[in-house]
Parts: structure tokens; sequence; C-alpha cells
């Protein structure tokens, strides 16, 4: 510890905006951290472009399509929480590895694999694209900066926050279908 004024008053200073955005997703911290950090990002962006996308349906007259009606019932969480995530973590983690050997982009390629797991989703359900678009978008690009670290055990930025994300969804839905 330091007993040099300056140093504690250098240290002290309040972060600038610059500052806070490296520290939200900061890769040099522990694995699980970041993953919690990318499923509230992740649903940040899900719900605001979901959203968004509701209400500019609803300004210009377009009825917004009802929800699919699904039973929650194990078999489905088991599907949902582990099968699809595994399956769609390999698709992406395929797809990104092929995007990463043509560019150093980050961004355009987490763009391209947003898009594609959005229309992936919408061709199931047409409420399903916006979604998944950002959330699968949010992924990529959380899995391309960790892996550019030199970090280990990259595939679990693109597993975990999923299977999280995927467990407050049916979770918010048995909750509907209860209520």
């Amino acid at each position: 510890m330091s007993l040099n004024p300056m140093s504690a008053e250098q240290n002290a200073r309040p972060l600038r905006p610059l500052d806070s955005r490296r520290f939200t997703l900061d890769v040099t911290g522990p694995l699980f951290i970041y993953c919690l950090k990318v499923l509230v990002l992740s649903l940040l962006a899900a719900t605001g472009l979901q959203g968004l996308a509701t209400i500019v349906a609803q300004a210009t007259g377009l009825p917004a399509p009802p929800m699919p009606n699904m039973a929650i019932q194990f078999i489905d969480w088991v599907g949902a929480v582990l099968l699809s995530p595994l399956m769609e973590s390999l698709l992406l983690w395929a797809v990104g590895s092929v995007a990463r050997s043509i560019t150093r982009a980050v961004w355009a390629p987490s763009m391209v694999i947003g898009l594609i797991a959005g229309a992936a989703h919408g061709a199931l359900h047409s409420m399903w694209f916006f979604g998944p678009a950002a959330s699968f978008a949010v992924f990529a690009w959380a899995w391309l900066r960790w892996r550019d670290a030199g970090r280990s055990h990259h595939f679990l930025i693109l597993l975990v926050p999923h299977m999280l994300q995927n467990i407050v969804a049916m979770s918010l839905q048995a909750l509907v279908e209860r209520f």
C-alpha cells in the first residue's frame, strides 16, 4: 500500500465512460462473471429489439402475431435449457470460426450470426426473429472478444449465457401460464 497521496488520488478518480465500458465486459475477469454480464446484455438487447419491433408493428397497424402456445413440461425444459443451446452453440461456434478465418473483425461476424440465428428462429415462429437475432449477436460478440483475448474455455461463453437465458424465458412463460 502506497502512502503517496498522489497515487491514492489517481486510484480514486471516477470512471470515465470509456473506462466503464471496458469494466462492464472485462475479458480478464472470471468466466462465470463474464457469462452473467453477457446474459444481462443479451436479455436487454433481446427485450429491447423485440419491444421496438412490437411498437413499430402496432404503430403501422400490423397486428402482432400471437406467441405460440407451448406446454411447459419436463421434456420442454430439457430441450430448451440443455439440448437446443448445446446444438445452437455448436453451430454458432462453427459459423463464427469460419467467419474468423475470413476476417479479424468482431462486429460484422456477430451481426451476421445474429441475423442467421434470428432467421432460423423466425422460421419456427415469426415472433421469434428479433429476440434471438439480438441475443445471438451479443453471444457471438462476447465469444469473439473472449477468444481474441486468448482466454480458455471460450465455448462456454456461447453455451452458459444461452442456457441461462432460456431458463429465464421458460420461467417467465411458466409464470405467465400459471397466473
